[in-house]
């Protein structure tokens, strides 16, 4: 199963390492699912993460920053960034999210992002919250064990 994190994902996992988006990244790191994600989407969350109002609530040094988006980089499925799309027209930002997820053939959009929610699917892949991306990975795990 393949997923593409919205930039608030990781920005809330970093912020709140007990939350769902953590959870979401600890699952990833565990082999759960294939992390996708493309270099527009990556320089984005380096540069949220500069922000002032979310550097106090980190607290990750400049160089820590780097680390993190760059290990994100080498460990992710990383799309070309070849394909484009126009879907959302209140924060055309928000569209590299969705030609990431359809470049890469994903199955799940993680996001909290309202622009992106509304939508519910894209091009047939589900567009839903961390908790219920969590859900989803739970249910997965107990049908591979054979529990149920």
């Amino acid at each position: 199963m393949k997923a593409v994190l919205d930039v608030g994902q990781f920005v809330s996992a970093v912020i709140n390492p007990r939350g769902h988006p953590a959870q979401i990244i600890q699952a990833w790191h565990k082999g759960d699912f294939e992390l996708v994600t493309s270099f527009p989407i990556l320089e984005d969350l380096r540069r949220v993460l500069f922000y002032p109002h979310i550097s106090k609530r980190h607290r990750l040094s400049e160089g820590e920053i780097h680390v993190f988006v760059d290990s994100m980089a080498l460990a992710a499925t990383v799309t070309a960034g070849d394909l484009e799309v126009d879907a959302v027209d209140d924060d055309p930002s928000d569209n590299k999210i969705l030609f990431c997820a359809a470049e890469g053939e994903v199955d799940y959009i993680v996001a909290s992002d309202e622009h992106l929610t509304k939508l519910g699917t894209f091009s047939g892949i589900s567009i839903v919250p961390p908790r219920r991306f969590l859900e989803i990975l739970g249910e997965r795990s107990k049908g591979k064990t054979g529990r149920g």
